[in-house]
């Protein structure tokens, strides 16, 4: 049983699916029945509104850099197995059929000076020290790169050429697809949202949903985003993040759309990051835009003409860094979404000792590290063996207060 139908949901039951194949050879039981359930509709919480950025660009301690990169990896692997229909607005050339997801072409990120600029030159050292790539490269080399960038000859440009971007929603879809093609139970709106997980003699034995219908489980997944807390604890288990309704809390992000018209000038094709402004491609031309300042100004309450404004905030950035795009765009889809957190920004993965049987898989950063943790994962639970990769990431090393 996997609850929750995001990223992190939907790339576990796709592995789990028909017993999978895993990695390594392993194949576990044909017989494992797999259902996947949520409240909403797949990939429409979190999910939708990530940036969606591959990488493990500020991916700390070591560890947790090498899970990302790891988890880079699986992304490149799903592309090369799915052929050049994976790649987002045909950028798998003629034989692409479908709406693919997959954005190459790696990251820019800029800075002038201060405090700023140090911290780039730090994670720059760090990366290459770990053997990741990262480069500085001069402003015109990022105008070519870029077109559609305007980018001051004073910035110092460091590119990260490995890493990429994934449009969420095709995304989700093309793993959901997969998980019914194995043979997962998917069920999904008010009727599918978990409002129980029984328990009996100190272990799970199904859950039960808003709409009447009990489903029996030996093994409960909570996959929640940042709702897990709340679903852990309908079995007595601890699982904590940072509160999205919190003054000054990190969890909230604001995030906008721009739909540029028909005579933009040349689209935005990868991910960058300015001191000001985050910014990425999306389908059909339009431009995902985020700013970390801005973040700080909403939360899970923030009014919606408070977010109208920081959004033509963002907008009259995006006029700024991109002004053939941004210049005549409409603004849409401006939002507050929240992410879930761990407090020691690591993933919390594992099973719970307040009943047998669950699981939690919660994460920031979660389309990097989907695949790699529904590999991770099922092959825990299909095999019974600790993946070794996970030990630092155990639930059990938060205490209750």
């Amino acid at each position: 049983m996997v609850i929750g139908a995001g990223v992190i949901g939907t790339a576990l039951a796709a592995q789990l699916g028909s017993g999978g194949q895993r990695s390594g050879g392993e194949r576990a039981d044909s017989a494992v029945q797999v259902w996947l359930l949520d409240g909403g509709e797949p990939g429409a919480g979190t999910t939708a509104g990530s940036m969606a950025w591959i990488n493990a660009h500020s991916k700390t301690p070591r560890h947790y850099h090498e899970l990302a990169v790891s988890g880079m990896r699986a992304h490149a692997a799903l592309v090369r197995a799915t052929g050049p229909a994976a790649y987002a607005d045909g950028g798998g050339g003629a034989a692409a059929r479908g709406p693919g997801w997959y954005r190459p072409g790696g990251a820019l990120r800029w800075a002038f000076g201060g405090a700023g600029l140090d911290q780039l030159r730090r994670t720059v050292a760090r990366l290459r020290d770990w053997g990741y790539a990262a480069e500085w490269i001069p402003v015109p080399r990022a105008r070519e790169l870029e077109p559609a960038l305007r980018i001051e000859d004073a910035a110092q440009v460091a590119y990260f050429p490995d890493e990429a971007a994934v449009d969420p929603r095709p995304f989700v879809a093309h793993l959901l697809a997969a998980a019914r093609a194995r043979g997962v139970h998917v069920r999904t709106g008010e009727a599918a949202r978990v409002v129980a997980i029984d328990t009996a003699g100190g272990r799970v034995r199904g859950v039960r949903c808003a709409g009447g219908e009990t489903v029996p489980a030996d093994v409960a997944v909570c996959c929640a985003g940042w709702r897990t807390p709340a679903v852990a604890a309908l079995a007595g288990a601890y699982v904590p993040l940072v509160p999205g309704d919190a003054p000054g809390s990190e969890a909230p992000t604001l995030l906008a759309h721009l739909r540029p018209d028909a005579a933009a000038g040349p689209p935005l094709t990868r991910m960058v990051l300015s001191p000001r402004l985050h910014a990425r491609p999306l389908a059909g031309g339009r431009v995902y835009l985020e700013a970390l300042d801005l973040n700080d100004e909403v939360d899970q309450h923030t009014p919606a003409e408070r977010v109208t404004a920081l959004a033509r905030e963002l907008h009259a950035r995006a006029r700024d860094m991109l002004p053939g795009l941004a210049g005549t765009a409409r603004l849409a889809d401006a939002r507050v979404c929240t992410r879930p957190l761990p407090p020691d920004d690591n993933s919390i993965v594992g099973p719970h000792a307040e009943a047998e049987g669950l699981y939690t898989v919660v994460t920031h950063s979660g389309m990097t590290l989907s695949l790699r943790l529904g590999e991770l994962v099922a092959r825990e639970l299909l095999t019974g063996r600790d993946a070794p990769e996970l030990a630092p990431y155990r639930p059990a090393r938060f205490v209750r207060p």
